[in-house]
């Protein structure tokens, strides 16, 4: 047996209501009589263990007792109806309000009742309902002899706390409820004799319908006198007809001594608002003249009698002996269950519509197809059966038919004949209803006819489908009539699931191999992703991951959302396999000068043909800002974000504050870089000022960091419209715009780095920007050719001519002193001032080959991305991958010779003359790699050097290994003495050299 928890102890629910029958009894002892025990007795009955959760069997008695006196004295037939705060047997609050009802019982009193509590929004804690023989005596006093005795319901009723005007509201609203209750009671005979006869006039009367239809309609009113209707109210009208039959005038005249039930009150319309004068609208005037005896429709009120709902409305037309209409009976109440239970084939009125309906639809009695059928019509809703004319049930049911063959959503509307309401049905597949789509469908109704969604019935069967009939009230005749195509297109989408959604947009926007490949995404997106992305995002997601062919590989997009703001940018970012890593994305995306407010990642899971996940892809959307982005036009900055970013996920951009001009001035990363390697040429000269105040002048200055790539485009660029004449005029234009520029730069370290870069553009003589690899590509790397001389800021000697080589892994330089020279090239550690390092070798072999032709070169790279922790060889390896990205870039500016003549790089702009020679040697670091250069000197240059590009290597020598050094000659020198008999040590000599190891 459960328990029952009171306020202090647990109780069974035997020990319970013992506890508070002993308190009841010690209030009354005997005086409470059989009468009283039997109203407790019924407390206890009616008391369910939730009830009694928080009230301890004295609380409950203590409430029963009070409740008990509220009913010694009920004069006459009134009804006792109060409210009042609940306190426990000891006076304290029990948190909570106590509705109290005391009456002579009637049918449908507690529906009723608890109707109005539902409509006024309130829960129900707990109800009690005794029903006891209570008598009285003549001043309404409750006597145990004596008096009259009739049965009284008690009602009472636990709600949540309520305000006094809430109070008040409540009991006006029981009251009102509970009076009409009253007068459909105490009326029901004489309506059930009104609609006797009613009857009997339509059986005498002389009227336009058939015999058929009369004997029909005769047979319906019957039918609902017989239990299939309760009676709420009546009332009968009259009409003034003219001699020849048609109105005299448009108000009707009520019988006011004819008004029963609920229509005693003349204040209650059935047809009409109680503002709306009453007239016969053009809606009934069309009634009135149809041959039909009777109508079957709904009222414009609602009960408040057993069921909270729109009153049924039943209009009997009344004759003149000539056949002409001259009034009507109303009567209004609510279909009992046994309607609604009985087959509609059965019921009369609607039995002839449904029989008509089958016949038409021309299925054949006995198939599949005419069982669904008639299934469908005795499924349709019984109200709407009454109301919808043959035709357009018909209709509606061969829609529904076809909906069971192939489920989908569908709406279908009938409108109401005298325009109060719509009722619209609207079928959904099981599987994809739920609430909100019913909420949203409804308000999508309501709002289209500009009504008032005045009620809505779910029903769901054993089929697919689930069916919501709404009743959307109207304004008669002023109301809105919407595009019912695009209402049905609107409310269908609203029952699609996201996945139909993309589905469709897939089939309509995709190319054919993505609409192949959907299957591998079904289920792939969460419900996450589902609820921030729409489906044309999820296709522009899923373009994305099919572009990923390998675990390594990363893809992006840059997007904006239509209310984001213009300093606000989206990044996605795409890979497969694993999430990317966002202590490496951040710094990446700060050098590109943007500021991360938000990140949201959801992983992709992609299947296979078995259901089975393949992998597991992984999309991380960054939400971004930055008042750089003010002004920037997303079809310009998009696709150069997405460059840049992939040409840093792929080893092909470096990433440093020099991005952040791809932002702040716009520009593409290659444009970024060329810019990065004039700045960092001038850094390595070591006397130009550092990276970041030349990264802070550029972009504090876009125009002149626009204007030093428009001069290095009109210098170099292959695809230049015009002669060399229009070039050398556009070079001088950029440049005198350059000069009048820098004029207004306010900072003086600014105006150094801007003035430096601008000198070194005009000295460089070439450069491989505008050179394709095999693919047609740019060149991973960036080469310039500078006249070293032209570099005022230089000091003295300077070089003849130096290449600068920058690629993401790699920076170098090579200079040369004269036309015609040669000098090794070495593994420079110095990363900041490596061009220093080989400066000083160069100038130190100029002085030692003075008297030697050809003149001194020298070259030196630092390799960027070795290995961290990496092994000798691992570091060894990422060493010569760095000296052959440093050797290319020397030969992608150098000119060839093809059958004697000399042959310049391909797009490849000279300011320069011939300039063919270029060998190299080993030097620290590279003894072993000229076998390296010259393979790439041959394959992939055909330089017209081949070996001899680099010297030694497997067809040359090793110097050091063979001792052909400084202490290697030193050693051959005292060798030589030795055997000639001199002794150096002690006596003096001189000596002459002549030979040459060029270089």
């Amino acid at each position: 047996m459960g328990a029952v928890v009171g306020v202090a102890h647990a109780y069974s629910r035997a020990e319970f209501m013992e506890a508070a029958r002993q308190r009841w009894q010690d209030a009354f002892g005997h005086e409470c009589g059989e009468t009283g025990n039997s109203f407790f007795a019924q407390i206890h009955d009616d008391a369910l263990a939730e009830d009694l959760d928080l009230v301890g069997p004295a609380d409950l008695a203590a409430l029963s007792v009070d409740f008990w006196h509220f009913g010694a004295s009920r004069p006459g037939d009134e009804i006792l109806v109060r409210m009042r705060p609940a306190e426990r047997a000891d006076g304290s609050s029990l948190d909570r309000d106590i509705l109290e009802i005391i009456g002579r019982d009637r049918p449908f009193i507690v529906d009723s009742v608890m109707g109005e509590i539902g409509a006024q929004g309130y829960d129900i804690l707990a109800m009690f309902h005794p029903i006891v023989q209570v008598r009285r005596g003549s001043d309404g006093e409750r006597v145990e002899e004596g008096g009259r005795c009739l049965a009284e319901s008690m009602i009472q009723v636990h709600l949540p706390p309520l305000d006094e005007l809430s109070r008040k509201t409540l009991i006006d609203g029981v009251t009102a409820t509970l009076d009409d209750v009253r007068v459909a009671v105490e009326d029901w005979t004489d309506m059930r004799a009104q609609m006797d006869d009613a009857i009997a006039h339509l059986e005498q009367a002389r009227t336009h319908a058939s015999p058929e239809e009369l004997a029909e309609a005769c047979e319906f009113l019957r039918w609902l006198r017989d239990d299939h209707f309760a009676f709420l109210g009546c009332r009968i009208y009259d009409f003034e007809v003219g001699d020849d039959g048609t109105m005299a005038q448009r108000h009707p005249r009520v019988r006011p001594e004819t008004g029963r039930g609920v229509l005693r009150d003349p204040d209650r319309h059935v047809l009409r608002k109680g503002s709306e004068p009453a007239v016969l609208t053009p809606a009934i005037e069309t009634f009135l003249r149809e041959p039909s005896p009777l109508i079957v429709a709904k009222a414009n009120m609602k009960s408040r009698v057993h069921r909270r709902v729109y009153m049924d409305y039943i209009g009997v037309k009344r004759y003149r002996e000539d056949g002409a209409v001259i009034g009507e009976a109303r009567f209004v109440g609510l279909f009992t269950a046994e309607a609604y239970d009985q087959s509609a084939s059965a019921v009369p009125l609607i039995r002839r519509k449904v029989r008509r309906v089958l016949e038409r639809a021309g299925k054949t009695p006995g198939t599949h197809s005419a069982k669904k059928l008639r299934n469908t019509v005795e499924n349709f809703p019984r109200d709407e059966l009454f109301q919808t004319d043959e035709n357009d049930l018909l209709e509606i049911c061969l829609g529904i038919l076809h909906l069971q063959d192939r489920p989908r959503t569908k709406l279908f509307i009938r409108r109401d004949q005298f325009d109060r309401f719509v009722s619209a049905l609207l079928f959904v597949p099981r599987d994809r209803y739920n609430s909100k789509v019913r909420e949203q469908a409804g308000e999508l109704i309501r709002d289209a006819f500009g009504g008032r969604l005045s009620a809505y019935y779910p029903q769901f069967g054993d089929g697919s489908l689930a069916r919501v009939h709404f009743i959307i009230g109207l304004n008669p005749f002023d109301h809105p009539e919407p595009d019912m195509s695009d209402l049905e297109r609107r409310v269908a989408h609203l029952a699609r699931t996201w996945e139909d959604d993309l589905e469709t947009h897939v089939r309509l926007n995709a190319p054919e191999a993505i609409r192949l490949r959907m299957p591998v995404y079904q289920d792939a997106f969460k419900a996450g992703y589902r609820e921030l992305y729409d489906p044309a995002e999820a296709l522009a997601d899923v373009l994305k991951l099919e572009s990923l062919e390998t675990p390594d590989q990363v893809a992006v997009r840059v997007y904006r959302e239509p209310d984001d703001a213009d300093n606000e940018l989206r990044l996605k970012i795409y890979r497969v396999g694993k999430p990317v890593s966002l202590s490496r994305v951040m710094p990446v995306l700060e050098n590109l000068g943007l500021y991360v407010v938000q990140e949201t990642g959801f992983p992709v899971d992609r299947r296979g043909e078995s259901g089975q996940s393949v992998d597991r892809a992984y999309v991380h959307d960054f939400e971004m800002k930055s008042d750089s982005l003010r002004g920037q036009a997303l079809d310009v900055l998009g696709p150069n974000l997405e460059d840049a970013l992939l040409a840093m996920a792929e080893g092909r951009a470096e990433d440093d504050g020099f991005n952040r001009l791809i932002v702040e001035i716009g520009v593409t990363w290659r444009e970024a870089a060329f810019l990065r390697t004039c700045a960092r040429y001038r850094q390595q000269t070591g006397l130009d000022p550092s990276q970041a105040i030349q990264e802070e002048a550029l972009a504090a200055y876009p125009d002149i960091a626009r204007g030093l790539l428009d001069l290095a485009r009109v210098k170099f660029d292959p695809d230049f419209e015009g002669d060399r004449k229009k070039r050398y005029d556009a070079v001088w234009e950029a440049s005198e715009a350059l000069r009048k520029a820098l004029d207004d730069v306010a900072s003086l370290d600014h105006d150094r780095a801007l003035r430096r870069i601008f000198h070194l553009v005009e000295a460089t003589l070439r450069t491989n920007f505008y050179q394709r690899d095999d693919q047609g590509q740019p060149k991973p790397r960036i080469s310039i050719k500078i006249a070293s001389e032209l570099l005022e800021e230089l000091p003295l000697p300077k070089p003849y001519r130096e290449i600068f080589v920058w690629a993401p892994d790699v920076e170098g330089v090579h200079i040369r002193f004269g036309p015609v020279a040669r000098g090794g090239l070495r593994w420079s550690d110095r990363r900041d001032d490596f061009r220093t390092e080989v400066l000083g070798l160069v100038k130190a072999q100029q002085v030692k080959n003075a008297v030697i032709v050809p003149v001194g070169s020298k070259g030196g790279f630092y390799p960027k991305s070795l290995p961290r922790n990496g092994s000798r060889d691992e570091v060894f390896e990422a060493g010569r991958e760095a000296y052959k990205t440093f050797i290319r870039g020397l030969l992608d500016l150098t000119d060839n010779i093809v059958d004697d003549a000399v042959v310049p790089p391909a797009l490849t702009e000279r300011w320069d003359d011939d300039d063919p020679y270029l060998v190299v040697a080993a030097d620290k670091g590279t003894a072993t790699f000229s076998d390296t250069a010259n393979g790439l000197a041959e394959d992939e240059f055909d330089f017209w050097l081949g070996d001899a590009f680099a010297s030694g290597g497997s067809a040359g020598y090793d110097h050091k290994k063979m001792g052909i050094t400084a202490r290697g000659a030193w050693e051959s020198v005292k060798r030589h003495f030795r055997e000639m008999g001199k002794d150096i040590q002690s006596e003096p000599f001189s000596v002459i050299g002549v030979g040459d190891m060029s270089g």
